[in-house]
């Protein structure tokens, strides 16, 4: 038995060493270690900054009589605007045709121009998804405002609890 515990001590001994010379064969030194970075590696933009597409991926494709509603409120019939709603938000530069589809049927709509003779729309939802005032120009949405909030409840007249007078 105690012959076994020698093997055991020697095969041990022998691993132990083994590593020890592995680990003195790499350099562990601090002549690699940089603590201070390179000026070049500071002003480099990470490559998250950077947009790999073309120009073109940022023009906007022009506006055409699809891409408007109509006096109604309704968008072009050739267009999915009859079917289910689309999923998603709604964002400036968005067509009047592209917003109705994602909100729903017009509440009140105004059609008009604005002074540069453009045509100027303003949509207004109180209720659904999307509920708020969106303001076109030249088919293309400009801004957004929160709707109206519902006109206030009138206010209950509280009742008195009538006293009895005291002594009765």
């Amino acid at each position: 038995m105690q012959r076994v515990n020698q093997i055991v001590l020697r095969m041990i001994a022998m691993a132990t060493l083994a590593f020890a010379m592995a680990a003195c064969s790499s350099d562990l030194g601090l002549n690699g270690v940089t603590l201070v970075p390179k000026p070049e590696t500071l002003l480099r933009k990470p490559d998250w900054t950077t947009f790999s597409g073309g120009r073109n991926d940022f023009e906007l494709r022009p506006v055409t009589a699809a891409d408007l509603v109509s006096a109604e409120g309704q968008a072009a019939a050739d267009s999915s605007a009859a079917g289910a709603p689309v999923a998603g938000g709604i964002a400036l530069q968005m067509t009047e045709c592209d917003v109705v589809r994602r909100a729903g049927p017009v509440e009140k709509i105004d059609v008009g121009s604005d002074e540069r003779g453009e045509r100027a729309v303003t949509l207004t939802y109180l209720r659904g998804p999307w509920p708020g005032v969106y303001r076109f120009a030249g088919g293309r949405l400009v801004s957004i405002e929160r709707a109206p909030g519902p006109p206030p409840a009138p206010a209950k007249p509280q009742k008195g609890t009538a006293k009895k007078p005291a002594g009765t």
